[in-house]
């Protein structure tokens, strides 16, 4: 009966030893809590689809070292132009934090936005695997229209060269008028 018990106060042992080792690799992997400011120029940030909410910040809750996680918001053009978007970040503390955070979106750098239109966009902050000493952060996303003043005349689809492709644009809709199914309001170069 004796050895029985010997058995069993070394199986509560080891199944101890591992819990404690599960919960110290837990505890090691350094959750991180934040929120980001959101800012936006000559854009609207919705959570919504309608642009209804409008996004201030974003919570991205507890983030893990290797992780990513990814918030959809609606970009609304609230100009009178066709814009393209861009996006940065500023204001990073701390400052070292910039350096194992990433911030990215599915956004399509020659996407065309028209007024008015609102776009899904999908944000995503991921996290390096070799991120330490850092329990908290935050940062300003700037979301802007990009500067149209480098546009190029012809460039109808926003690659920022005229060839054949512009040419193909043109030709498509020649001679269309508003009323017309192949009609753009881009090739109307009146």
């Amino acid at each position: 009966m004796r050895y029985l018990t010997k058995e069993k106060v070394l199986l509560a042992f080891v199944v101890a030893t591992l819990i404690f080792y599960v919960f110290m690799c837990f505890t090691d992997m350094n959750p991180i809590t934040n929120v980001t400011a959101v800012e936006a120029n000559g854009v609207g940030v919705y959570w919504d689809r309608d642009c209804r909410n409008e996004v201030s910040s974003i919570d991205w809750g507890i983030l893990e070292p290797r992780s990513v996680k990814n918030i959809t918001v609606y970009i609304r053009n609230e100009g009178e132009e066709q814009i393209r978007l861009d996006l940065s970040t500023t204001n990073w503390n701390p400052p070292k934090a910039s350096e194992y955070l990433n911030l990215g979106w599915d956004y399509i750098e020659e996407q065309r936005i028209d007024p008015a239109e609102a776009l899904q966009v999908t944000v995503s902050l991921s996290v390096s695997r070799y991120i330490e000493g850092i329990s908290s952060f935050s940062f300003d996303i700037v979301i802007t229209e990009k500067d149209s003043g480098t546009a190029l005349l012809g460039d109808l689809n926003g690659d920022e060269k005229v060839d054949h492709s512009d040419v193909l644009i043109l030709a498509s809709a020649f001679g269309s008028t508003p009323e017309d199914e192949n009609w753009n309001p881009y090739a109307d170069l009146n």
